[in-house]
């Protein structure tokens, strides 16, 4: 009833754009694109510096060894939590709702001071700002991976409670803090949604998926010349 296209942008750019049908694996067809856009950039910008963004439909061996095995390519790519994730940031996580709860309770005594006591904490909740964590671990599945890989996980406690984020990366601890590969790296990822929301509120595609258009589709390749 629908189509899950596969998009690769570079900034503005559009450099792929892959019809699909909606019953197709998310991955479908990736890295056969990404092997054929890489190709063409090396022959053009051999010093090129390539990162591969993408969410958690492409976290799969063959993509990321791909990008592995390719000089000057990295990858960024977010992840779903499990429990192991859970148990190895439990400290960190202990460490964000205690600054988050010490934050609280400042905001609490001057609401109490001025106001009547309220015992609804919600609204005094959202005023107080996430307490916010990284954490940078090494993780191997038992089947799906060929070797160690590092994760990044963001801790965010609020008022709406725990909040994890993960992404898997290929760019070492030496080279980029667990915060900045989150933030800088990562989140501009967000900004490829734009362009998928421009085609279709300004070109007015229809009969797509919307999980796909707004968390499964596509790559943004950031070229970043190895100068900088």
């Amino acid at each position: 009833m629908c189509y899950a296209p596969l998009y690769i942008f570079c900034g503005h750019h559009l450099l792929v754009a892959r019809l699909r049908p909606s019953n197709v694996d998310p991955a479908e067809g990736a890295l056969e694109e990404l092997q054929r856009i890489i190709g063409l950039i090396r022959d053009k910008w051999h010093d090129t510096h390539i990162i591969v963004r993408g969410d958690s439909a492409y976290v799969r061996e063959e993509i990321i060894s791909f990008c592995e095995d390719k000089e000057g390519v990295d990858y960024v790519i977010a992840m779903a939590t499990n429990s192991q994730f859970k148990l190895r940031t439990c400290d960190v996580i202990e460490k964000a709702k205690n600054e988050y709860e010490e934050n609280l309770l400042p905001v609490v005594e001057l609401i109490d001071s001025l106001f009547y006591k309220n015992e609804d904490l919600d609204e005094v909740r959202k005023l107080v700002p996430n307490a916010t964590w990284f954490r940078s671990i090494y993780h191997q599945t038992e089947k799906s991976w060929s070797r160690q890989r590092r994760v990044v996980t963001k801790v965010s406690y609020g008022s709406e409670g725990l909040e994890l984020r993960h992404v898997i990366t290929s760019l070492p601890p030496s080279q980029i803090t667990p915060s900045q590969l989150y933030t800088k790296k990562y989140c501009p990822r967000g900004e490829m949604e734009n362009r998928i929301k421009e085609q279709q509120l300004d070109l007015f595609v229809d009969r797509t998926s919307i999980i796909q258009a707004f968390h499964g589709y596509g790559y943004f390749l950031q070229f970043i010349p190895k100068s900088d």
